[in-house]
């Protein structure tokens, strides 16, 4: 989900609400998607243990 949102943009019933309105741009054509998963490694790598955790649930909730 996080690397859907940081290629393609904050997208309306897909990662974001139905209706939301973001200035979120999309990467896909500035970033690799190597250099997307490097930003978010090093992002997540500052997250605390409890965060994480609900990060990895929401995940686990999308791909079933």
């Amino acid at each position: 989900m996080l690397v859907d949102m940081v290629k393609n943009g904050l997208v309306p019933g897909r990662t974001a609400p139905p209706g939301y309105v973001s200035d979120m741009p999309a990467y896909c054509d500035v970033l690799s998607d190597q250099e997307i998963n490097a930003v978010l490694a090093y992002i997540k790598s500052s997250w605390p243990p409890k965060v994480l955790a609900a990060q990895k649930e929401v995940t686990l909730q999308r791909e079933n």
